[in-house]
């Protein structure tokens, strides 16, 4: 079998194009550093990276939502601290206002004193973070507490209330929700949301300041008793019975506010762990993104150097081919 000048330059040819695509191949690996640019050129890794950068993208949404959620409840945490302090302070004066020495005119100075704190602590049941209020449950629109005639209002509704309807409302909106994705597998049960696969970001003012009455018919609201216990210091003579029961239940509401914001603590720092977690997941991600993705560029330097020798050893291969013979041109 006779071999051509002709055969041996198409045979060059084409040998010199998969040279020169190899170099150029490899100079976009080492330019641009990655591995591939379109999925056609490796389905399988492509697929693999489209998977990863779901995940990280989902993971990227669920750390905003719990930033978010960190932000309002680091706010409702900071109003509630400054509601117990207040009702730290109330207490001290009425331990001070229904001590045997306090004068006439003192125990009008406390009980002045015990309605501007219904106030501040009212004020601060109010609170908002931008346009939403922090404490009305899952009610964010609305001021949720107002002070009526010395008597505390929820969304209108007496929270001293004996009324079982107007009692079984109050529940109702206590325990209202608002739920976010924060990464442990939102999922619903029959149409119902699993409550452990979201976090709650409502909070009810119900919960730190208290409603209903007890057995003996004492107000669980500490803002409704500091006005019961100013009315008392009031009257003369005082009645120092009624003012020590009021005393009494006033610290357990006292202590109900310092129970709601160690509840808000344990939340913040599971939050944290949360963020902290989604974090660590997010560069996990990342770094495995990068393995799928990207190139080591030493290898890929070195791929390119030696593309770059065979393209160069082909073209000086080109110039000791011989030129076409009369024969080729006959035949």
């Amino acid at each position: 079998m006779r071999i051509t000048t002709s055969q041996v330059l198409r045979n060059y040819q084409t040998n010199l194009s998969k040279s020169t695509s190899e170099l150029n191949d490899t100079r976009n690996r080492v330019l641009t550093k990655r591995n591939f640019t379109k999925a056609s050129e490796d389905p399988a890794a492509a697929a693999t990276a489209y998977k990863l950068r779901k995940e990280y993208s989902d993971v990227g949404d669920h750390l905003d939502n719990v930033n978010e959620a960190i932000s309002h409840l680091d706010a409702v945490e900071s109003s509630a601290m400054g509601m117990s302090s207040i009702a730290k302070e109330a207490n001290a004066l009425i331990l001070e206002g229904i001590s045997g020495t306090s004068s006439t005119e003192s125990r009008q100075t406390i009980a002045n004193s015990l309605r501007e704190m219904q106030e501040s602590i009212v004020m601060s049941a109010n609170s908002k973070l931008g346009d939403a209020f922090l404490f009305g449950g899952e009610t964010t629109d609305a001021v949720p507490f107002e002070l009526v005639d010395g008597k505390l209002q929820y969304y209108g509704l007496d929270v001293s209330s004996t009324d079982a309807d107007v009692q079984s409302q109050l529940k109702e909106m206590e325990n209202g929700k608002i739920y976010v994705d924060i990464g442990f597998g939102l999922s619903f049960d029959n149409g119902s949301l699993d409550e452990n696969s979201a976090f709650n970001t409502a909070f009810s003012g119900l919960s730190a300041l208290g409603y209903g009455q007890t057995e003996d018919g004492m107000d669980k609201n500490i803002v409704n008793l500091m006005g019961e216990v100013a009315d008392e210091l009031e009257k003369e003579p005082i009645d120092q019975d009624k003012l020590d029961e009021l005393s009494k239940q006033f610290e357990e509401c006292k202590n109900n506010i310092t129970d709601f914001v160690t509840v808000l603590g344990t939340k913040s720092n599971f939050l944290d762990t949360t963020k902290e977690r989604l974090e660590d997941n997010q560069i996990t991600l990342n770094e495995k993104i990068v393995t799928v993705e990207n190139v080591d560029l030493a290898q890929a330097i070195s791929e390119y150097s030696w593309a770059q020798y065979a393209y160069n050893a082909a073209l000086k291969v080109g110039t000791s081919i011989l030129s076409q013979s009369f024969i080729d041109f006959m035949s």
